[in-house]
């Protein structure tokens, strides 16, 4: 009978099954997202972190959760809506777009480390590093290294939609309207901690 445990697994969404049952969606360290289903008349929460086993009689089922709360992320930011919705969508994002069962270790360290930076004053910035970390776990890097025409890689201010590429000002001013604006902070005095991607 196959099955797995893990110590932190990030609740990421819950759909209702009958009446006293859930489809839960996990974010696991080794296992990636992962579905199951859990017995209770209320689910945990959205961004919850909780202790999880998995068991099913056969690997291709959908198995059942057995789970205990370890920390509601939600609860320290219930009176900030900016806070809350950040949370809602990093989850429902995750949720959507994460393959099933497809190891994503170092999203999953990321993920755990923004429930620490949302309680941060620039809590949005992080979150769009961490939303540039998921385009690049799932194949989509962007490349805000040098100008993609050959200009000046110290004044980039667009971003190619059709190649993921930065394009500085002179360069892209004449095509401005095609191109999507690069904020500074993406690339310009970059902390060496923090997880900044780009195509190699």
């Amino acid at each position: 009978m196959p099955e797995f445990k893990t110590e932190k697994a990030v609740v990421l969404g819950a759909k209702a099954l009958g009446e006293n049952a859930f489809v839960l969606s996990l974010l696991t360290r080794e296992n990636g997202r992962h579905l199951g289903v859990i017995k209770r008349k209320n689910p945990p929460q959205i961004g919850d972190i909780v202790q999880a086993r998995w068991t099913a009689r056969l690997p291709e089922q959908i198995g059942t959760f057995y789970i205990e709360n370890v920390h509601s992320t939600a609860a320290g930011i219930l009176d900030d809506y900016g806070r809350l919705n950040c949370l809602s969508c990093l989850c429902e994002l995750l949720n959507i777009t994460l393959p099933e069962r497809q190891n994503f270790q170092e999203l999953y360290e990321k993920v755990l480390l923004f429930f620490n930076e949302l309680f941060y004053e620039d809590y949005l910035k992080h979150y769009i590093f961490l939303e540039m970390d998921l385009l690049s776990s799932l194949g989509f890097a962007l490349d805000l290294s040098s100008c993609a025409g050959g200009g000046d890689k110290n004044d980039l201010a667009y971003v190619s939609p059709k190649t993921g590429r930065a394009v500085s000002r002179e360069k892209g001013l004449p095509y401005h309207k095609q191109l999507l604006p690069l904020p500074r902070f993406l690339w310009q005095n970059v902390p060496a901690t923090k997880r900044f991607t780009i195509r190699t």
